[in-house]
Order: C-alpha cells, then structure tokens, then sequence
C-alpha cells in the first residue's frame, strides 16, 4: 500500500523544521474530492518536522493542520492529495508557517539616553482588545525594557505610557507598530527630566540669614495655581520652598503675598522658565523694618538726659 510524509518548516527558514505540531488526515474514497471524508488519524511532528502514515489504499486524503508549536502560526490551509494505489507510493506533502514575531519596548531618557526603569505601559491591538495577562499592563525592567513576545505577524499593536518614572514627564504619545513574521520589532519612548524650582528668602541686611514661614503665591504664565492649597506655600527653617517635577518650559512665577514679624514685605513678583531636568533658584529679599530714637539732653550737659518730655 501507499503512504504519505507531511514535512513542517518555518516559513522564513525552510531549513528549520518544526516540532509538535498536530496535524488530522481525511480519506475521502475513490476520486472523490470536498471537505467531508472519514478521519484516519491524528498525527505530530516528530524532531525533524515530519512524520509518515503508511498502509493507505488508493484515493483521495485531506491533510489539515490543527496546532503548531506554539510560536508559529497555522498560515498553510489543508491540503488535497490522491494516491494513485500503485504498489509503495509515497507522497510528500510540506506546510510552511510563519513564525509569530515579538515587540521590544524600550524607555530612555531624553537627556542622556539612560534606561528608565518602572515605567508603565498599556498595550493593545488596533481593534481595541488588551495584550499579555495583565490586562494590556507592561512595566519596564531595569534595562529600561519590557518584551512582548508570541504575537501573530501582521498584528497591528498600539503601546501608550500609562504612568511616568518619578521625576520625568509622561509622554503619553500612543506609538503604532506592525509585527513581522520571525522578528522583533522594537520601539524606543523618551521621557524629559522634569525640572525643580527652589526659591529662597533671606534677610536684606546680610543677604545669608534665612526667613521662615514667609507665604508666597506661585503660578504658571496661564495664571493657574502650581500645586495644592491654591499655590500657597511657605518658607522652611532655612528660609526655601522646594518645587520639583515642573514640566519643562513651563514659566513660574512667584510673589511674595505675606512676611514675617520684623521685615518690610516685597510684593515684586518675580518669573523664570523651568529647564529640563535642571534645579534653577528665585531668591527674595526682606528689608529689616527700621525704627527712630529720639534722646532729649540738657544742652549745658548732653550727658544729661532729660526726661518725661512730650514731643
């Protein structure tokens, strides 16, 4: 009787064969041709991506495959063959596949390219529906990376930053990318360094001795308030307020809106760009309040003072 061999290759290396994959064999008798016929068998690929079905009678068979191996995709459709009964016929029948590809994601620093670690992404195909077991969640590794991998070619994947390292702005800019049979396709997201303001009031008189619990008002060019409590923040003990993860080039503007006991208020707003990923300064001066002494003396005695005097 006749047999036939089914061969299982990688599509994009022919030379690779693939183990494990299953694969139903049909007998459809005589001439006949269609979808119907009689399973014979379930068979799978052995170490060289084949395997052999010996003793079959003469007609037609239907070779379908039912799984691959898990990282290629069943791309081939079934495929008819007729033995003609002739004695120790062998047929060989070949199914290329495609192997599934993988995304690298990797996240940087504008600055000086550093890999951000923690960073968190959201992953989905072009139809909406989320990727991985995480629902659609991705955090980058140490490297600065994470690696989607087992995506079927030709699959449409939008990646969009979910949550920022500290001290970085979000970019959250959705990149779009096809995946490609056999490959890993890599995307590249850089974050900017957010930048600090720290604003510092000291004492006119030696410009060094700090002043503390002076209250200011900071906003940005729009007028809106930085930060909580209606942009009211005060001085520490060493006479500073501290803002970081400004966004750069954002304008600040900070004006002094109440002093302390003892020292002349200056209401002189002042402004300044934020930078990124550098830490840029405001410093404020307080005038002491002064004050008059008036000595009435004895003009025979001007050691003598006089006392009790209504001026």
């Amino acid at each position: 009787l006749s047999a036939i061999c089914v061969w299982k290759y990688d599509r994009q290396h022919p030379n690779q064969a693939i183990e494990g994959a299953v694969f139903q064999i049909k007998y459809l008798s005589g001439n006949t041709s269609g979808t119907g016929g009689t399973v014979i068998g379930t068979y799978r690929t052995s170490a060289n991506g084949s395997f052999t079905v010996t003793g079959l009678p003469k007609g037609a068979y239907i070779i379908e495959e039912l799984s691959s191996d898990g990282s290629h995709v069943i791309d081939t459709p079934p495929q008819t063959v007729y033995l003609s009964g002739e004695e120790q016929e062998v047929v060989q029948v070949y199914f290329g596949n495609s192997a599934k590809g993988s995304l690298l994601v990797k996240k940087v620093s504008a600055s000086d390219g550093a890999p951000l670690s923690d960073v968190e992404f959201f992953v989905t195909t072009a139809d909406g529906a989320v990727v991985g077991n995480a629902n659609g969640k991705f955090v980058t590794d140490r490297a600065g990376t994470f690696l989607v991998e087992g995506i079927e070619p030709n699959t449409t994947l939008i990646v969009k930053e979910s949550r920022a390292k500290s001290g970085y702005l979000l970019d959250d800019t959705p990149q779009t990318v096809q995946i490609k049979a056999g490959q890993t396709v890599t995307l590249e997201f850089r974050n900017k360094p957010l930048g600090n303001l720290i604003i510092h009031k000291l004492s006119s008189a030696d410009k060094k001795t700090p002043l503390s619990e002076v209250e200011f008002l900071i906003t940005d060019s729009s007028g809106a308030y930085v930060g909580p409590n209606k942009g009211i923040y005060k001085t520490d003990e060493y006479g500073r307020i501290v803002l970081s993860d400004l966004k750069p080039g954002t304008v600040i503007t900070a004006k002094e809106t109440a002093t302390v006991d003892g020292f002349v208020l200056d209401g002189t707003p002042k402004s300044i760009e934020i930078k990124e990923g550098e830490a840029q300064t405001l410093t404020f001066y307080n005038a002491p309040i002064g004050g008059l002494e008036l000595i009435k003396v004895s003009e025979a005695d001007k050691a003598q003072h006089i006392k009790g005097v209504t001026i």
